[in-house]
């Protein structure tokens, strides 16, 4: 198996300030204190993005459909799987009904939630305003975005973020009352540059969020729930070689990172913010992010919790396995020193090493339940 372990390009601004402060190079992981401490005594090396696994009931619509949102990308194979590729692969294991964890867009969320939350590309640009327009005369069924909330009023909603009064920034409910008051005093014009983004599902009902920067990158950013978003983190830095970023994120203000972890990890949610697709907003406080070889992480805190998703339905986390998206995939250089490191770290191998393509995997589940693959490379 071949695999591509590239660096993004330089840092960019509008998806640093969605996914606020990865690290955007190389030598800005190592520079940074929290990468110095971590590197320090790491034992594997990062880890590289490979894949996301999908159970489809149609792969063959799902790779057409990729095709008209991503025209770069190839149709391919790989391991004996449908595939598409650009940099990573979204791989397909055909089915005979619907999997569980599609994103219903009335419930406003996948049921049941998993801890995978959606996959990202961004588009080069200062808004998206040119995705818009080529999605457009497609499909309107099968490429119809997602709604999105600019208030816990409700009354503002929009299909991307800039279409919003303060979609140009994350905000707290807090922060979105003091700005409202500072504009009374001085209006400002509607923004029509910065943070943008917009959501589709695609046709096996993972959701997709499209961001404008300043390169194109299919694999731009991928999110996740975490039961302990803080806890998360410190545990894929552990156990599976990734790097805390050089910059915190901004909505950690306050919390204590020390000895090269989150700790405490286990800290309060805080306020709902927006823009967002939740009517009630989003819950993004605490924030975890790390990085790995060819991507960035984040996790945001699970949403179901305090009555906000209704009677019955705060409810943990449920595993990816048989879910739309069952697994995500990761290679590293030298399959036994994981092995080695995972069973030092007294974390359980479900199954393997077993035969993936020319090569072999194993595979292991995360603190929320998420499945990973991590493969062995070769060259």
């Amino acid at each position: 198996m071949k695999s591509r372990r590239l660096w993004p390009a330089a840092s960019v601004a509008i998806i640093a300030m969605l996914v606020v402060a990865f690290a955007s190079s190389e030598s800005a992981v190592r520079e940074g204190a929290a990468g110095s401490e971590r590197a320090a005594g790491m034992t594997l090396p990062m880890p590289v993005f490979h894949h996301i696994h999908i159970n489809s009931v149609s792969p063959e619509r799902s790779l057409e459909w990729y095709t008209n949102y991503w025209p770069k990308g190839t149709k391919t194979t790989f391991a004996g799987f449908p595939a598409f590729y650009d940099d990573i692969y979204l791989l397909y294991t055909k089915v005979g009904v619907q999997a569980r964890g599609a994103f219903d867009r009335k419930l406003e969320r996948s049921v049941p939630q998993s801890a995978f939350w959606t996959f990202g590309s961004t588009f080069e640009g200062t808004n998206t305003n040119a995705l818009r327009d080529r999605i457009s005369k497609l499909d309107p069924k099968q490429f119809q975005l997602v709604t999105l909330y600019g208030g816990p009023d409700g009354k503002q909603s929009a299909l991307h973020s800039l279409a919003l009064p303060m979609g140009d920034q994350l905000l707290t409910g807090t922060a979105i009352k003091q700005r409202s008051e500072q504009e009374k005093q001085k209006p400002r014009p509607a923004p029509t540059a910065g943070l943008d983004f917009a959501y589709l599902v695609d046709p096996d009902g993972m959701l997709v969020e499209v961001t404008a920067g300043k390169a194109d990158s299919f694999r731009g950013h991928t999110h996740f729930w975490g039961e302990r978003p803080l806890c998360t983190a410190n545990w894929h830095v552990e156990h599976l070689g990734a790097e805390f970023p050089p910059t915190p994120n901004t909505f950690n203000t306050g919390l204590t990172f020390r000895g090269g972890k989150w700790d405490p990890c286990d800290v309060p949610t805080g306020e709902v913010t927006y823009p967002t697709y939740m009517r009630p907003g989003q819950l993004r406080i605490p924030a975890g992010n790390a990085r790995i070889a060819n991507a960035g992480w984040l996790w945001y805190p699970r949403q179901c919790r305090a009555g906000r998703c209704g009677p019955g339905n705060d409810q943990p986390l449920a595993r990816s396995r048989g879910q739309v998206v069952d697994h995500i995939g990761l290679t590293y250089p030298d399959l036994d020193a994981v092995i080695a490191h995972l069973k030092t770290k007294k974390v359980p191998i479900l199954d393997g090493p077993y035969r993936f393509a020319d090569t072999r995997a194993i595979l292991i589940e995360d603190l929320d339940g998420l499945a990973f693959e991590l493969i062995e490379a070769r060259n």
